[in-house]
């Protein structure tokens, strides 16, 4: 997930953004708490849609790795069938790498998707 403090040339978070990053984490929930009630109404619905988008890309994030399990279990096991089926003394170990490959470019295309919410 890139934060604005990650991603050169942008501005530097603001008091929202740091407590929409820190409202994520669940052992500083007291402190966050009291540093939301202290914001201007403005700030405040800032750090509302900063949180929406943060809770939005984490959503992408999860549904991006259980997509990417069900492609790896269920690639795994036509490859463990494609290799069954092969004739003796016929290579076919290459069919394990593609549950892999697909997976990759399921992890690649849920992160860039993730990290276009804006």
């Amino acid at each position: 997930m890139a934060d604005s403090k990650e991603v050169p040339g942008t501005a530097p978070p603001t008091r929202a953004e740091a407590l929409a990053n820190e409202a994520l984490d669940p052992r500083k929930e007291d402190d966050v708490a009291k540093a939301i009630s202290q914001l201007s109404p403005e700030e405040a619905a800032h750090f509302v849609e900063i949180l929406e988008r943060a809770i939005k890309r984490r959503r992408i994030q999860l549904i991006g790795y259980l997509t990417g399990l069900v492609v790896l279990l269920v690639g795994m096991f036509f490859a463990l069938a494609v290799y069954g089926a092969a004739d003796e003394g016929t290579f076919v170990g290459w069919v394990f790498f593609i549950p892999f490959i697909a997976v990759g470019l399921i992890f690649f295309l849920f992160g860039r998707w993730a990290n276009r919410v804006r």
